[in-house]
C-alpha cells in the first residue's frame, strides 16, 4: 500500500452502456484494473446514471 496513487480517480457518471443498462461485467473489469494499478479513489454521486446503478 506505501505506492498507492491517490491523484487520479475512477470517474463512475460514464460507465460502458449494453441495451440500455450499464454492462456491469465491463465496469467490473474497468474496476479491477483501476485497482491493480493502484489507484483507489471513485468519483460518484446519487444522481448518476439516474440512480439506477447497483454494483454487485
Amino acid at each position: 500500500m506505501e505506492k498507492i496513487k491517490k491523484n487520479f480517480g475512477f470517474g463512475c457518471m460514464r460507465l460502458p452502456m449494453k441495451d440500455g443498462e450499464v454492462d456491469i461485467e465491463q465496469t467490473c473489469r474497468m474496476v479491477d484494473a483501476f485497482l491493480e494499478s493502484g489507484f483507489n479513489y471513485f468519483d460518484t454521486a446519487h444522481g448518476y446514471l439516474g440512480a439506477k446503478v447497483s454494483m454487485p
